[in-house]
C-alpha cells in the first residue's frame, strides 16, 4: 500500500490549504488486464505495507514475535519419538530454519510458502525450502483453481517483458515433477480466495498510528520542538536568489547538532510590515497523545487476541494477569484459540508432503513452549495425546513427563 494518503500542507499566495488524509483501506486484490498474476494491494505492495507496520510499531512487533514463537514452539515432532526412523525423516524433510521462516510468514503476512523439489524421476519430495511469501503473486485461477505463482524479488520493479519479468512456478500438484513447485499455505478467510488477510487485520491502522506518533515525537525532538527564532529583514524583499543566499549563510552559522532548532526567515518592506508568529496551541496535548498511544496499544493487542500481554512479553499497566493463576488461564486460552489453529493449518499442508513420500497417518505436531504446569491434560486419554499436549513422551522418567495415572 502506498503512502500517498499522508496529510499534506500546500501554500499558495499566502493561503494554506489542508489536504485531508484518506481513510484507511483494507487490502485490495485486483486483476489487471494484460497481467497473468493477481495484484495484492493498491500498488501491488500490501505485503511490504505489512512488513513496514511490523518494523514500525513496537506493540505490533512484540505481539507478532511472541505469537510466532508460540506457534513454532520447539519445532516439529512426531509421535513415534525423537530417536525413531520416522522422526529422522521428518527432521530431514522439514528443516528447522525453513519451517520457522514459513511459520513467521504465515502469521505476519497471512500466508507461508515453500519450494517443493522432486527427486530425479519425481518419486519423492526432497527437503522443503522456504520461499519469502512477499515475493509471490498468485496466477489467475482457471476453473476456480490456482495452478501457479509468479516470483519477483522486487515487485515494484516487475515488468511484463525483459529481465524483470516475474518467473512462473506451478502450484503444488500442478507441475510435471521436473519443475520446482510452490506449496502456498494460507488459512481460509470468508470473501478471500487468492490471498488471506492477516489475523490482526483490524489492528493494522492502529499499528500505523502508533508508528506515526513515534515519528512525530522524534521529529519534534530532532527539530528542537519548535522554531528557535524569527529573523526579520525590514529593508525590502530581495530577489529569490538573494533570499536563498541569505538563508544558506544563516543556516551555516547557526546550524549543526548544538543548534538543532529551526529558524523562520521573513523579508518585509518595512518594520511596520514585519511578520509576526501566532502559535497554535493544542490544549491538553500531552493527555491527547497519551490517549492515542494507549488506545493504539490496546487495539493492536485486541486484534492479535492477546488475553494477557505478559504472555508475549508485554508488561501490563495494571495488575491483571500478573498472578500465576490468571497467567495460566490466559496462556491456555491463547494456546487454544490462536496458536493451535495456525499450527493445524501448517500441519495439514505438511501432511500432504508426507503422504506423497509414502508416509500415511503420521502424527505431526509442534512441541509447545507452554510450561508443563500450564498444560491442560483433562481431556487427554492416550499416551499420544499426552505427548502432543506436553511435547514429552508419556511415562519417560528421565524427562519428568506425566503418565495417564497422573491425570
Amino acid at each position: 500500500m502506498s503512502r500517498k494518503n499522508k496529510p499534506q500542507l500546500k501554500a499558495d499566495k499566502g493561503k494554506i490549504h489542508v489536504v485531508e488524509m484518506a481513510s484507511h483501506t483494507r487490502p485490495e486484490v485486483s486483476e489487471v488486464y494484460g497481467e497473468d498474476w493477481i495484484e495484492y494491494g493498491e500498488d501491488n505492495d500490501y505485503y511490504q505495507y505489512l512488513i513496514d507496520r511490523y518494523n514500525g510499531s513496537p506493540t505490533n512487533n512484540a505481539s507478532i514475535n511472541g505469537i510466532v514463537e508460540m506457534i513454532y514452539g520447539k519445532g516439529l515432532a512426531v509421535i513415534d519419538g525423537e530417536d525413531s526412523e520416522l522422526s529422522k525423516v521428518v527432521k530431514e524433510l522439514f528443516p528447522k530454519e525453513d519451517v520457522h521462516r514459513g511459520t513467521n510468514d504465515s502469521y505476519t503476512l497471512g500466508g507461508g510458502a515453500f519450494q517443493v523439489i522432486y527427486s530425479r524421476g519425481g518419486s519423492k519430495i526432497m527437503p522443503l525450502v522456504h520461499m519469502p511469501v512477499e515475493t509471490l503473486r498468485a496466477e489467475k485461477a482457471i476453473d476456480g483453481v490456482i495452478k501457479g505463482y509468479y516470483y519477483s524479488p522486487d515487485w515494484s520493479k516487475a515488468t511484463k517483458t525483459g529481465k524483470n519479468k516475474p518467473k512462473r512456478f506451478p502450484a503444488f500438484g500442478h507441475g510435471n515433477k521436473k519443475q520446482v513447485e510452490i506449496l502456498f499455505i494460507k488459512p481460509y478467510k470468508a470473501g478471500y480466495f487468492y490471498y488471506s488477510p492477516v489475523a490482526y487485520q483490524g489492528g493494522v491502522p492502529y499499528a500505523e498510528l502508533e508508528e506515526e506518533i513515534a515519528d512525530y515525537h522524534l521529529s519534534n525532538i530532532k527539530n528542537g520542538l519548535s522554531p528557535s527564532m524569527l529573523i526579520n529583514f525590514n529593508n525590502g524583499v530581495p530577489s529569490e536568489e538573494d533570499r536563498l543566499i541569505i538563508e544558506k549563510n544563516i543556516r551555516e552559522k547557526f546550524g549543526g547538532t548544538s543548534n538543532s532548532g529551526k529558524f523562520i526567515l521573513a523579508f518585509n518592506d518595512s518594520k511596520e510590515l514585519a511578520a509576526s508568529i501566532e502559535p497554535v496551541i493544542l490544549s491538553d496535548a500531552a493527555e491527547q497523545y497519551q490517549f492515542l498511544a494507549d488506545e493504539s496499544r490496546n487495539k493492536i493487542m485486541v486484534s492479535h487476541r492477546i488475553v494477557s500481554g505478559m504472555i508475549v512479553g508485554i508488561k501490563e499497566q495494571t495488575g491483571l494477569g500478573n498472578n500465576a493463576e490468571e497467567l495460566q488461564t490466559a496462556s491456555t486460552l491463547m494456546d487454544n484459540i490462536v496458536i493451535r489453529p495456525y499450527q493445524n493449518t501448517i500441519l495439514d499442508a505438511f501432511d500432504k508432503i508426507l503422504e506423497y513420500n509414502g508416509y500415511d497417518d503420521v502424527e505431526l505436531y509442534f512441541k509447545t513452549l507452554q510450561p508443563l504446569e500450564f498444560t491442560n491434560l483433562e481431556n487427554a486419554i492416550t499416551e499420544e495425546e499426552i505427548e502432543q499436549q506436553t511435547g514429552q513422551k508419556a511415562g519417560n522418567e528421565e524427562t519428568g513427563s506425566v503418565t495417564e495415572e497422573d491425570i
